[in-house]
């Protein structure tokens, strides 16, 4: 070796070496050699290295470059990427970077150096040159002025070697701020070259590493990131932050296990950070480890006053519990830090209805309101909660109030319209399922709600399309399945209603509405028993249900078992009364039956009432008149009817016993 550097000698700068060189102290910047440069198992680099031959043995943090060759040996390690022409890696170095095997240079070294402007010395004194073969020692114990001292009167002596001091601190700090910066601007191309500039600068610079560190996880490139996080930490051990960012990685990796590891391993250098543990216990929470995440939760509350998000957190694990007494104290704590926070009032009232605590419930939905008036989710909670309440006019007020916010929310377009069904103000409802649907056309609800809407209209055709559109959205949504089945039954369509009926049936098996679309088919397919057989079932479990009532008044009537279909109508108006299709289904049995007419007469008036157009509330009507013996009022209004069916069979039939079939004579 032309030189030798001994363990304990501590360099930085910019070094050119025209002969072969053992390093076994420390150095930081850049390295130039025209032969072989080794580093020693004591030996630590942390800069770019150039060199015709190199081998590590011990430490290199930075990138290699060597026209010939690169040996890694035993129990080395290199963090940093290589450009050789040979390769030589030995069982048990530790490699971290990226490999490039090159044909030839485009500059040897010894150009380089020649091209490269050398430093003029600060002194001109001579000492004698050291001949070839000798080391230059270093006592142990020398002061590290010394050390220095007699590095550079080496330097100077041989005319071999020569070194720059380079104090640039000014300039690493500005580049440091520009590439955080341009970070957090996700100007990241950028930000990576400035960083590597910093990297020429210096190579022991933990905040460089974590500068690419934080780039690269912003960019999701997160090997590269767990790279550089692993380099800063190598140079700061005692940096907590830097093993959380390592944490983060690995939890954005869905490596679980390796997140917690990094996080006590943060924990070990920074034990009374409350921040580790709630982050810690976030991640066990997604494990599923409940024990472990209240046990860090509980310990981060402790160790942070300040922070709200323990507290918030504890409060949610107390609730999950129904704990909800414990779990009002917690989300209060976190109010009382963090007042600010939409989030934690509507918490807190939800908590508090939990609790049958309905008072104070209100009273925090309308402080999320009003202390934060511009806050979506506010406005629509408490408006929810109107809702639920039956206080309709209040409801409408904050809707409207979140409407104003956020105009282009499809989810406050169906709220309202259902606000304005139970308003009974169709035109509005229908208003705002078409707007919600223009806003969001993949919302299955709008679709769903507004289909219900036209198929009252009878506009068959469009109340399919939308109808199927929401089966299409929302296949698991039975409602759906059994009002596109209705719909295909009015327009004929038997065996596919059927279908529909069937697969709200199996999505829903206990429910009786949707039995009853099934009985309706059967009752289409004239399989009467069948359909009857089903309905009573039903009945016997649920006596009182008025749509059953009268689902088996219609087919007993289709059986001519007017006597029992007349009770069971009855019984379904008692129920609920004011259903038209079932006082219009009442008028025309007591027609048939001659009995209860002026009652009749009285239903029937209403239903004509409420619908003048509808030829089957024309038609009972009529028969009303004919049983009265009033031929010539039946036979107007049985042509009134088949003014709107012209070619309806049926009235056509009405029409012909009207004119020339007297009636019997009523029962007195």
């Amino acid at each position: 070796m032309d030189s030798y550097f001994e363990k304990g000698v501590s360099l930085n700068g910019i070094l050119w070496v025209k002969g072969s060189v053992h390093f076994d102290g420390d150095f930081e910047g850049e390295i130039y050699s025209t032969n072989h440069f080794v580093v020693g198992k004591s030996g630590k680099v942390l800069g770019n290295v150039k060199s015709h031959n190199l081998t590590n043995k011990g430490y290199i943090q930075g990138d290699l470059f060597a026209e010939n060759k690169v040996a890694l040996m035993n129990d080395s390690r290199l963090m940093g990427d290589i450009s050789t022409y040979h390769l030589i890696i030995d069982e048990g170095s530790n490699f971290e970077g990226r490999c490039k095997m090159i044909d030839a240079p485009p500059k040897t070294i010894k150009e380089e150096i020649e091209t490269l402007e050398r430093p003029v010395p600060a002194t001109t004194t001579k000492a004698p040159k050291p001949s070839k073969g000798t080391s230059i020692p270093v006592v142990a114990g020398d002061s590290p002025k010394k050390k220095m001292a007699i590095a550079a009167v080496v330097l100077l002596v041989s005319g071999v070697l020569w070194f720059v001091f380079n104090d640039s601190k000014d300039n690493l700090r500005s580049l440091l701020d520009t590439g955080y910066k341009l970070v957090a601007e996700n100007k990241y191309s950028d930000a990576e070259s400035v960083f590597r500039k910093a990297l020429n600068v210096s190579r022991s610079n933990p905040k460089i590493y974590a500068g690419l560190g934080d780039m690269y996880f912003s960019s999701q490139r997160y090997s590269e990131a767990l790279t550089q996080f692993e380099r800063a930490i190598e140079l700061s051990k005692s940096n907590s932050e830097y093993r959380i960012k390592k944490a983060k990685i690995y939890s954005a990796m869905g490596q679980l296990n390796e997140a917690v590891d990094s996080y006590r391993q943060a924990i070990e250098v920074d034990p009374k950070n409350g921040t580790i543990f709630y982050q810690l216990g976030m991640i066990y929470k997604e494990q599923g480890k409940t024990d472990k995440f209240r046990e860090s939760i509980e310990l981060s509350a402790e160790l942070d006053s300040k922070s709200f998000k323990p507290h918030e957190a504890l409060g949610l694990i107390y609730a999950e519990g129904k704990k909800y007494e414990q779990a009002v104290v917690e989300i209060r704590k976190a109010i009382d830090l963090k007042k600010d926070e939409p989030a934690l009032h509507l918490t807190l009232g939800k908590l508090l209805l939990e609790s049958n605590k309905e008072a104070d419930a209100i009273k925090a939905f309308k402080s999320a309101a009003d202390l934060f008036p511009e806050n979506f989710s506010a406005q629509i909670r408490l408006a929810d909660w109107y809702f639920v309440k039956g206080m309709l006019s209040e409801s409408l007020e904050n809707y409207k109030a979140a409407e104003a916010i956020d105009p282009k929310s499809s989810a406050v377009q169906v709220r309202l319209g259902q606000l304005y069904l139970d308003k009974k103000q169709i035109k509005k409802a229908r208003m705002a399922f078409e707007k919600a649907i223009k806003l969001n056309p993949k919302d299955a609800d709008s679709h769903y709600q507004l289909g219900k809407l036209v198929a009252v209209d009878e506009k068959w055709d469009r109340a399919q399309s939308l109808l199927s559109n929401a089966v299409s959205l929302n296949a698991g949504h039975a409602p759906s399945h059994y009002e596109l089945g209705k719909v295909l039954l009015a327009k004929g369509k038997v065996d596919l209603s059927l279908n529909q009926f069937d697969k709200s049936r199996e999505l829903d098996p206990k429910n009786s509405e949707y039995i009853m679309g099934v009985a309706s088919v059967l009752v289409a397919k004239k399989e009467l028993d069948k359909a009857l057989e089903m309905l009573l079932a039903v009945f016997n479990k649920e006596p009182d249900n008025a749509d059953l009532l009268l689902e088996v008044c219609n087919v007993y009537t289709k059986k001519g078992y007017f006597t029992k279909a007349t009770g069971y109508c009855e019984k379904m108006l008692e129920l609920k009364p004011g259903v038209y299709k079932a006082m219009n289904r009442l008028a025309w049995l007591y027609a048939k039956k001659q009995k209860n007419l002026a009652k009749a007469l009285d239903l029937s008036s209403q239903t004509l009432k409420a619908f003048p157009k509808r030829p089957e509330y024309i038609d009972t009507l009529s028969e009303i008149y004919y049983v009265q013996g009033k031929s010539e009022e039946a036979i107007t209004k049985i042509k009134e009817a088949l003014n709107l069916v012209p070619n309806d069979p049926y009235y056509k039939k009405q029409l012909w016993k009207f004119m020339n079939v007297k009636p019997k004579k009523p029962a007195a």
